[in-house]
């Protein structure tokens, strides 16, 4: 019953997880009333200030300060508020990963996708070092190139079609990123046993704190 109970909590989570982004884009695009826009800016700033400070406990302190000026921006208007929410918790989640999985790439650390594979997997070839060090790079460009087109949508297209972006693309490109690195893997190494995606997940979320 535990296990039935945790599974459908999973799947309602995802849901939501997945529902949400639609939800603001739709608000973008739809101009809601005041009370619609304000209250999805009021959760993205929590759920970012949430992520964030889960992405470095050090540091959630700059993720509460931010909330705080987001939400008087949300009070004085609903739409900006929105905008501004969902642009910097783009930036902040991204730009958190891109710190967390860039400073594992420093002379003498051990990348984090090697860490995350050697928990998986125990000993590690030489072949495969090489491979999770590449891995985490291309994490890093990923995450790079996220906050690059952001910004250049923000500062050329319409606020609808950056919103698409940052809102509605977002997953579904850390999404396919999973599954074209799981591909090459697949490709890379055809002789051994692979973990899941949400083995890989459930190893990120399970690793100490930074």
């Amino acid at each position: 019953m535990r296990a039935v109970t945790a599974w459908v909590g999973g799947c309602v989570g995802l849901s939501l997880a997945a529902a949400y982004p639609l939800l603001v884009h739709g608000a973008v695009v739809a101009d809601p009333g005041t009370g619609a826009a304000l209250a999805l800016a009021l959760v993205q700033t929590g759920v970012t200030a949430l992520v964030v400070g889960r992405l470095s406990p050090r540091h959630r302190w700059i993720a509460l300060a931010a909330a705080i000026p987001l939400i008087v921006l949300s009070w004085h208007s609903a739409r900006d508020g929105l905008l501004a929410a969902a642009g910097i918790g783009h930036a902040a989640i991204h730009a958190g990963l891109l710190a967390l999985f860039g400073r594992t790439l420093a002379p003498g650390r051990e990348p984090l996708i090697t860490g995350i594979a050697r928990r998986m997997r125990g000993h590690l070839t030489d072949a495969m070092l090489v491979y999770t060090r590449r891995v985490t790079v291309a994490w890093c460009l990923f995450f790079a190139g996220q906050l690059a087109v952001s910004a250049l949508l923000f500062l050329t297209a319409p606020d609808t079609v950056w919103s698409f972006f940052v809102n509605v693309l977002d997953l579904p490109l850390v999404a396919l990123m999973f599954l074209l690195e799981y591909a090459c893997r697949l490709r890379r190494f055809p002789n051994h046993s692979h973990g899941s995606i949400a083995d890989v997940v459930r190893v990120f979320a399970e690793r100490p704190n930074p």
